[in-house]
């Protein structure tokens, strides 16, 4: 503000009077106006970012960004409901951790915040093992008094005081707070000795653990030990102590190689290798006092905090819960099941674990219940992972009831049910093959005694996909049905049998994956029960269907390594004699006579075999100039249209190119092919080394179908990309991906293996613009290599993910993002010299070869001499004419 002076006044009485009065400052209220400026900006973004999180609840960027958001604006209660919400949705990092337990710790002033920071510090050590936050731990635990504060300590030594690197930290917390409380009694306070006692008790542990610096422990404890008790004492603890340095030599390495390891999976097998030493040096006797097995709990919590992801993850934490269970406490068990649900909850092997500790403890019905449905709150990676979640429940609920009970009952089929459509809806036809009604079904038969519920079930299941033709499901309902007695409902002959006889009869008509058992089970049927024709009737049906399924298996088998020609030689099999036969012919030729150009001898023709073996269409007869070769699906509708076929082969869509109609190289036949378009013909060549896998040349009926399935190149298929590419008859290698700088196109390195999807990749850069393409670069055998190229419909888009992409923090890892400019790939080809082979225009050697009837010499740098042997008087060399060489050859 301005004060402003007025010396002028018409009403003035004196000369030195004046007038005052105060203006706003222009600056401050600028100040204002931009403060509501970034406020209104703030709240604009609070809002953006809130819809991104209803969007996409796992995007941990826009958790952390709304967090800090909500901290600008000063909005407390909001920062709070926010952070909450962030941990319970997902794995907090170490510093996202720190930073709000910083922030509590400043707000916390009342006693009722103790429980409140300790809850805060007990949910971080769940999600990671963290030195900074243990510290923390600590300082604020001496900070609010003696009890409170030795109750927290003794909470961090349960989880960290055995870390041989740095658990000496926390057992110094510790002694500073047993010798401040004894610094305050006075020489005749009834509690000085047993202080005392707690001062000499953390001196011990001191020195008794293979702690790094833990020798610095021995003089104050030997001093205070002779004070309170006596020299066989402070020798037995000194054996001790010996055995911890000893202990603590050992495994020295191991932490030197931490300290300097930065690769995750280097550092995991050093974990691995860590932890199976420690394990071996717990089963010797004179280490049982270095506490062994709260050592292996620290490193598996190093371990699975600094560098294990995917299924490295999922084992340590699953040897970290069985090692728990066995070695330790009830409460300490249940800790490490809560820090393995944390860090991996979409598996559900630690769901199941932590129901079975909770069915073990005797917990009720509700609470196990409610286990279940965090589980399935967070989401299991596959159906697999679903099933067994819901199976391990279902198990404990069979556990749980009481068969003579009809609630219990009753609410036993209630979650099956509900787990059967739960399954169905969440995962579509994927659980049409579930495990779940079979156990429903048995537990119908078994245990409730209601085989009528029971065989509903089963023909609920025969309605769900090709259930009804496999024989995992026929199998248990013809077991359980003969398990109920052929004669139930009218003895031996009657309706029983007879109810019995026609489902066997229906399952030998249905099943088609494996009808020998279902043959088995009914001949064992017919003998125990039925009468001659009964007896015969089955064998030939049995006979029929076994004999029907054998030679389409073996017609299905014969298809798909490239159909196998019964009753011809095989040929071009070569043995050793041959090979040594052929170096003796080759011997002979280069001795003797030269082979003419118009002579077909052994060698030529078998490589003009092999040349044709490549060939997709095959003639099935010679006057048939038209035909393809059939596939082994279109047998029957040949038979009636062959005349058409033939007349037609001139026109229509099989008139089309062979090149265009056909598709080379596809790593992994399945029977996806056949979605793309009708097939002419399909022959597959298996194990070729040179490809990894088996290459099919697959012909279809029109070039339209070649480009369908050109779509779906690198598309996994069972964890193998597809590799697809068009048939070209002089075999040129091509790259369909531009070699030139792509403006709207990203390069990106370094990706995590686990985030290498193209729906992860698609949730990171999406945000930044229209995608046009994610593509993932991988092995031949499927498995990601950390790059991925991501396309964007225009530069801008590209530019602006570029900036803000470079450096992110995407899992253990930081992506490196640069613009798509390949390098330019040098020109390798060798430039011809005389008495090199040349190769001819399909890329093969040409049969002549010059090399072996040119002398040496010639074949070497000629001297400062010309060929014809005079002087050119320069340095400069005279080219040699098709003339001299000839002249040359002749010897002239």
């Amino acid at each position: 503000m301005a004060i402003v002076e007025d010396g002028v006044r018409n009403d003035s009485e004196e000369d030195n009077e004046i007038e005052v009065y105060v203006e706003e400052d222009d600056a401050d209220q600028d100040s204002d106006d931009s403060d509501d400026d970034d406020e209104e900006v703030s709240e604009r973004k609070v809002l953006d970012l809130e819809s991104q999180i209803a969007d996409d609840p796992y995007n941990y960027n826009a958790h952390v960004e709304l967090i800090q958001t909500l901290w600008s604006l000063s909005e407390l209660d909001k920062w709070r409901f926010a952070f909450d919400r962030f941990q319970q949705t997902m794995l907090l990092r170490p510093e996202h951790w720190l930073l709000r337990l910083q922030t509590e710790e400043t707000l916390a002033h009342s006693a009722q915040s103790i429980e409140f920071m300790a809850d805060l510090f007990n949910q971080a050590s769940y999600d990671c093992y963290s030195i900074p936050i243990l510290n923390l731990w600590c300082s604020w635990a001496m900070s609010i008094g003696t009890e409170d504060g030795r109750a927290q300590i003794e909470e961090v030594l349960k989880r960290a005081g055995s870390d041989p690197f740095s658990g000496k930290l926390f057992w110094e917390a510790r002694l500073e707070l047993e010798k401040t409380k004894l610094q305050s009694l006075g020489e005749d306070h009834p509690d000085l000795k047993s202080q005392k006692q707690h001062v000499l008790w953390v001196l011990e542990e001191v020195v008794s653990r293979p702690l790094l610096r833990g020798d610095e422990g021995w003089q104050p404890f030997e001093e205070m030990a002779l004070e309170l008790k006596d020299q066989t004492y402070v020798d037995k603890v000194k054996k001790q102590h010996e055995a911890a340095l000893e202990y603590l030599h050992k495994i020295t390495p191991f932490e030197d190689k931490l300290l300097i390891m930065e690769d995750p999976a280097e550092k995991a097998q050093i974990y691995l290798e860590y932890i199976e030493l420690v394990k071996e040096l717990s089963k010797q006797d004179k280490y049982l006092e270095c506490d062994s097995n709260s050592i292996l709990r620290v490193l598996y919590e190093r371990a699975t905090t600094q560098c294990a992801t995917g299924e490295v993850l999922h084992d340590l934490l699953f040897e970290y819960a069985k090692h728990s269970q066995q070695n330790s406490s009830r409460m300490t068990t249940r800790r490490v099941l809560e820090a393995c649900v944390r860090r991996c909850p979409s598996k559900h092997t630690f769901w199941t674990l932590k129901m079975q500790q909770a069915e073990h403890e005797e917990a009720d019905f509700d609470e196990i219940k409610s286990i279940l449905e965090i589980a399935l709150s967070k989401g299991m990676e596959s159906y697999l992972q679903a099933e067994s979640l819901w199976m391990s429940y279902l198990e404990f609920c069979r556990r749980r009831t009481d068969f003579d009970k009809e609630s219990d009952v009753d609410r036993l089929r209630r979650t099956f049910r509900l787990a059967w459509d739960s399954l169905g809806e969440a995962w579509g036809s994927e659980a049409n093959d579930c495990e779940l009604p079979l156990f429903w079904a048995h537990v119908e038969y078994k245990r409730m005694k209601d085989p009528k519920q029971g065989k509903e079930i089963f023909e609920e299941i025969f309605k769900y996909g090709e259930n009804i033709t496999l024989c995992k499901y026929w199998e248990p309902l013809l077991q359980l049905e003969s398990e109920r007695g052929a004669g139930v409902e009218g003895g031996v002959g009657g309706a029983g049998e007879q109810r019995l006889r026609e489902l066997h009869r229906r399952a030998m008509r249905c099943v088609r994956d494996y009808p020998p058992t279902i043959a088995r089970l009914w001949q064992n049927f017919e003998r125990l029960y039925g009468h001659l024709d009964n007896v015969t009737q089955c064998a030939k049906l049995s006979i029929d269907k076994v004999k029907e399924w054998r030679k389409n298996y073996h017609a299905m088998r014969d298809k798909m390594t490239g159909g196998a020609q019964k009753g011809k030689p095989v040929q071009n099999k070569k043995t050793k004699f041959d090979d040594k036969k052929k170096i003796k012919d080759k011997q002979q030729l280069g001795k003797g006579k030269r082979k003419s150009g118009d002579e077909d001898g052994e060698g030529s023709g078998v490589k003009r075999r092999k040349e044709s073996e490549m060939d997709v269409e095959v003639k099935v007869k010679e006057n048939d100039t038209g035909g393809v070769k059939r596939s082994l699906d279109e047998d029957k509708e040949v038979k009636d249209n062959k005349r058409q076929r033939t007349d037609s082969s001139s026109s229509g869509p099989l008139s089309a190119g062979r090149e265009a109609c056909t598709l080379i190289r596809i790593y992994n036949l399945r029977d996806k092919l056949s979605e793309f378009g009708d097939i002419v013909s399909l022959r597959v060549k298996a194990g070729v080394k040179a490809f990894g896998g088996s290459i099919c040349y697959c012909q279809y009926k029109t070039p339209e179908s070649v480009e369908e399935a050109i779509k779906q190149d690198r598309t996994p298929l069972d964890g193998r990309p597809m590799f697809l590419s068009k048939y070209s008859v002089n075999k040129s290698k091509s790259f369909k991906y531009a070699t030139t700088a792509e403006r709207n196109k990203l390069f990106v390195r370094n990706l995590p293996y686990d985030k290498c999807t193209k729906e992860d990749l698609t949730k990171v850069f999406d945000k930044y613009g229209t995608l046009k393409d994610v593509r993932i670069v991988t092995f031949k055998d499927g498995k990601p290599k950390g790059l991925a190229y991501i396309e964007y419909e225009d530069e801008a888009s590209a530019s602006e993910a570029l900036k803000q992409t470079d450096g992110l923090q995407l899992g253990d890892r930081k992506l490196q993002v640069a613009v798509s400019e390949p390098p330019p790939k040098p020109n390798t080809a060798p430039t011809p010299t005389l008495g090199q082979a040349k190769r001819d225009a399909a890329g093969g050697m040409r049969r002549t070869q010059l090399s072996s009837f040119i002398p040496s010499v010639l074949q070497k740098p000629s001297t400062s001499k010309a060929s014809n042997g005079q002087d050119n008087g320069h340095e400069d060399k005279k080219p040699l004419t098709n003339t001299d060489f000839r002249n040359m050859l002749l010897n002239k």
